[in-house]
């Protein structure tokens, strides 16, 4: 598209001004991020796709080449021809601008010929002192959602921002030259595995990423240039631990160990809650507490919202009223059930109100999914002396048991008793049911 403002036309006039690669880093290039390959056969030994060097040896993950010198990994599949695509970028500088450039590189090697390397700078990204950025692009297919698809025939134009852009490149070529701002910002020429332009721009732009990595918290701020949120939300305490003096290794361990300790209620701000000497013992431990407590109130909420169930039907009277006649109705012909062994009781839960106590006592979801308003399930209890040990969900359209659970929907004592006694007496509630 056309530059839209002053910006704009002069990085597009400076970027047309801007040297192509040079041999040495063509060179460079090829040997950094080309593939290089040795096939290997336990009859022939090994051949190097580089320069077609052929020499015997053990076999190995990696070898070097005796006759070029290449760092070569060993591939031992029938496989002969072999295609990469890969990324890497140039860091320099143009009058006043920090200046990224990206260039695309397809390696293609094939066993008996020499390798092709194809390269073509796909965008460059520029960056002023003060933070303002544009980018210089070749043109993407429409609909593209995959990063390697660029209209290689397309001008570099100025372009909107898009996923193609947000590649990282592979490696860096040459010797990078950066603006004097960056420099007085904290950078020493360690990129400490961050994306230049990543960098660069924060370092810029944010002082607190400025602040971290001038006082060597790298982690710290490669892991908050993708997780801003966090980072503002806990920068507080990220000041504390900067007094103190504590590198954070792993960041996202040491923001989990915060969470876990704002949700149980310490002192984020204290240096003994978090600054620990064992980093992963600290997180491992207030983790499971957290972990205890949200289970804790997890089982609360439940009991909360069935008592809420159990109240709100016992505060409406006429309701009661209602549904225990539809029940009576529905099921009062089975409620002469009985079956028995010589410990086992099992019997029909004649009313409503025996669900609602049932749920209560075993502590499961009986009365709260009202399964007793279903037409087709009928429901007993199995008892020793007395006490209930099990509910039973039996169905009346095929006329098995769907389910039996015991206090907190555990499988019951004496299950197999149960599940026996109910298959004999089956029979019993098929002639109830006709």
């Amino acid at each position: 598209m056309k530059p839209r403002n002053k910006l704009q036309r002069k990085i597009l006039k400076l970027s047309q001004g801007l040297s192509p690669l040079t041999k040495h880093q063509y060179k460079e290039a090829v040997r950094k991020v080309g593939l290089h390959i040795a096939k290997y056969s336990s009859k022939r030994g090994y051949e190097c796709l580089d320069c077609g060097h052929t020499w015997t040896g053990t076999e190995a993950k990696r070898v070097v080449c005796p006759h070029c010198g290449a760092k070569l990994n060993v591939d031992t599949t029938r496989k002969r021809n072999f295609c990469e695509k890969d990324y890497f970028a140039v860091v320099t500088k143009c009058q006043g601008f920090q200046v990224v450039r990206m260039f695309f590189m397809q390696t293609n090697l094939r066993k008996g010929s020499e390798p092709t390397y194809w390269i073509c700078e796909a965008f460059q990204r520029w960056l002023a002192p003060d933070g303002k950025c544009a980018i210089v692009s070749r043109a993407r297919h429409w609909f593209a959602h995959y990063c390697d698809c660029w209209n290689w025939d397309s001008d570099m134009e100025i372009r909107e921002e898009n996923v193609g852009h947000k590649v990282t490149p592979w490696r860096l070529i040459g010797q990078s030259s950066v603006i004097p701002e960056i420099k007085r910002n904290g950078f020493d020429g360690n990129y400490h595995r961050c994306s230049p332009y990543n960098l660069f721009f924060n370092l810029l732009t944010n002082n607190r990423i400025e602040t971290l990595w001038k006082v060597g918290q790298y982690k710290l701020a490669i892991y908050a240039i993708g997780n801003s949120y966090i980072f503002d939300k806990h920068w507080a305490s990220i000041k504390v631990v900067l007094r103190h003096k504590y590198q954070i290794s792993d960041p996202s361990l040491w923001f989990d160990l915060i969470g876990a300790l704002d949700y149980l209620d310490k002192d984020i701000r204290n240096p003994k809650w978090i600054c620990p000497e064992n980093l992963k013992e600290a997180h491992d431990e207030w983790q499971a507490k957290k972990e205890a407590k949200l289970e804790h109130v997890r089982r609360r909420r439940e009991r909360e919202r069935a008592l809420s169930i159990e109240q709100r039907y016992l505060e409406d009277q006429k309701n009661v009223a209602k549904e225990e006649a539809e029940y009576q109705k529905a099921k009062s012909k089975f409620f002469d059930l009985k079956f028995f062994d010589n410990e086992i009781v099992i019997k029909p839960l004649v009313s409503v109100r025996e669900v609602l106590d049932e749920g209560h006592q075993m502590h499961h979801c009986v009365f709260a999914n009202k399964y007793y308003k279903d037409e087709n399930v009928l429901l007993f209890h199995a008892l020793i002396d007395g006490t209930s040990i099990a509910t039973i969900e039996f169905s009346l359209e095929n006329f098995t048991v769907v389910q039996c659970r015991g206090v907190y929907n555990k499988v019951p004592q004496h299950y197999e008793r149960i599940m026996m006694l109910m298959q004999k007496n089956t029979m019993k509630i098929m002639s109830k049911a006709a």
